[in-house]
């Protein structure tokens, strides 16, 4: 496979726990009074030293969230931001019925053999081998099961009424004594696990053995960094139905209340935001015509499964004189390129705003400046705010929309297809001329700060903003097959076993800056919302001067030290 058809599959963002989780809770735009009353740093670290002591690993993660929006400066936020996001993620799991199921319908044996299958292939596949090492996976996996027994829902799920002293003596045991085995492959950490879950039933009855070998294949995935995670078969599934409503693409946020579905908030800069006046609190009397004033989040999410045409008709419920009912039509497939409008008419300043990326985004921008210019359009305000990423390749091919030449990004990993792999531009007189203005944020991250550190590298805009998240990763699905039935030439067949999203390549920018972990830091620090726009304005006119002089075609450029 050529590495344009890896990273084809691959792609950045199709599913990235820490900064979709670390998105807010979205509704209304704040009022000044509620501007004025955003909590500070420190009362934002002490609201989540206070959750993390009392156990509430969901608040301790929102404020983490919030914290390394607002203070990146800490070097320690994004570490404490991690821990909690993995704490988070592993009480969901042990309360989620499909990993319990999963659980308990894998054999102590088959578990044995679907971890020795993860410390056979992840070793080889991680973007970094010396941090993947049986070792560490080992260790990283006896970490999580220790935090797993501490955990009352996996215990009651799991044990038959183990004493907490026999628990908790078992769990010091495996932070000194086990961690400390010697483990350099699959074989040996395959002994050593089965020799642990033998001393786990001699110290407290185990009912399902299998959850503890599981519990280690999870922490052996999670460990690695905040983007891998163990995917059981359901979630490995990409056409698995869904019984909850979704609606987030667009940017509507939905729930259920006393029995009626309601819209819990609207992204900010989101599709819906832009193109329709449905608001936070808002009632949905009618869901692609079918009633929800009493409804169930599968009966939602059934509606939405079967559209009006190609769009989701969703009419609200109409609340007096103030707050009429209205009729919105959301596209099933939403743009991706949106709220295209001319922001300064007499100067020729435009505005577009690209909210992920998707196979069709360069396009969309490709009639977006087009429209533009055909209203007399002469420098472009392109927003990034808030966009999270999405496929690769796309913030790769609209890099090429706006670069005539030069490289737009490399992978470095393991994998052969991904190390060392360079993507360029070689888009000549065909590239859009207009000069750039780019918003970007602490949101903005993966396909996003693609696009945004090429422009910036390659002096092709100006960026005013907040630095971006630091998601310069990319994920692959590696499916696992160990479990599997095989066909007569021994191939897999339907997938029994699971999966892993792990990391496999890692971002670098033109001039040889990191991405991960780093983001791109914009010409212009604002952290204002408003004022990031008013001097977004104030820049495209500055640059007006420049625009009847032809771009140069950017050279390839070195690789800094």
């Amino acid at each position: 496979m050529t590495a344009w058809a890896t990273l084809r599959r691959a792609g950045i963002g199709a599913v990235v726990p820490l900064f979709l989780l670390c998105a807010p809770v979205y509704g209304d735009e704040p009022s000044k009074s509620e501007k004025s009353a955003k909590p500070t740093p420190a009362q934002l670290r002490a609201a989540a030293e206070k959750a993390e002591k009392a156990g509430d690993w969901d608040a301790a993660f929102t404020a983490y969230c919030h914290l390394f929006v607002t203070d990146r400066a800490s070097p320690d936020i994004r570490e404490k931001l991690n821990t909690a996001l993995r704490r988070s993620q592993q009480l969901r799991r042990h309360r989620d019925p499909q990993f319990q199921q999963y659980a308990a319908n894998t054999s102590p044996t088959d578990a044995m053999k679907l971890y020795a299958e993860v410390l056979t292939k992840v070793p080889v596949l991680y973007v970094d081998r010396e941090r993947a090492t049986p070792q560490i996976l080992w260790e990283n996996g006896l970490e999580e099961l220790a935090r797993a027994l501490g955990d009352p829902a996996f215990r009651q799920a799991f044990l038959d009424d183990a004493s907490a002293d026999s628990v908790e003596r078992f769990r010091n045991s495996l932070r000194t004594t086990w961690a400390r085995q010697s483990v350099a492959n699959a074989a040996d950490a395959r002994l050593q696990l089965r020799k642990l879950t033998a001393a786990a039933q001699d110290a407290f009855s185990v009912r399902v053995p299998s959850a503890l070998v599981i519990e280690v294949v999870c922490g052996a995935c999670s460990g690695l960094d905040e983007y891998t995670v163990f995917l059981n078969p359901l979630q490995l599934n990409p056409n698995a139905v869904s019984s909850t409503p979704d609606l987030s693409a667009p940017g509507i946020y939905l729930t259920l209340m006393d029995g009626a579905l309601v819209i819990a908030g609207i992204a900010p800069g989101s599709w819906a935001a832009h193109h329709t006046k449905l608001r936070k609190g808002d009632r949905i009397a009618l869901l692609n015509t079918r009633q929800m004033e009493m409804t169930t989040l599968a009966a939602a999410a059934e509606a939405l499964r079967n559209p009006v045409e190609v769009f989701h008709e969703i009419e609200t419920a109409g609340a007096g004189p103030d707050n009429p009912s209205i009729t919105v039509r959301v596209p099933v497939i939403v743009p991706t390129v949106y709220g295209i409008d001319t922001v300064n008419a007499k100067e020729g300043v435009g505005y577009a705003r690209i909210g992920s990326f998707s196979p069709t985004t360069a396009r969309e921008l490709d009639d977006a400046i087009n429209s533009l210019k055909s209203r007399g359009v002469r420098v472009l305000i392109l927003d990034l705010r808030g966009n999270m990423g999405g496929a690769f390749l796309a913030g790769v091919d609209t890099a090429k929309r706006l670069i005539p030449a030069g490289v737009i990004v490399t992978t470095q990993g393991q994998v052969t297809q991904a190390d060392n792999q360079q993507f360029s531009s070689e888009s000549g007189m065909t590239a859009h001329d207009l000069p750039v203005v780019l918003l970007v944020d602490a949101e903005t991250a993966s396909a996003a700060e693609v696009l945004a550190a090429a422009l910036k590298d390659h002096n092709r805009a100006t960026l005013i903003g907040m630095p971006t998240f630091g998601k310069g990763a990319i994920q692959y699905p590696v499916r696992l097959d160990s479990l599997d039935d095989k066909d007569e030439n021994g191939k897999p067949k339907a997938n029994k076993t699971g999966g892993i999203r792990l990391t496999i390549a890692r971002l670098i920018a033109p001039r040889g800056g990191a991405i991960n972990g780093v983001g791109i830091t914009p010409h212009v620090l604002e952290a204002d919302v408003g004022r990031q726009f008013g001097l977004a304005v104030e820049k495209a006119i500055e640059l007006l001067p420049t625009v009847s002089r032809p771009l140069p075609a950017s050279p390839m450029l070195p690789t800094l030290p």
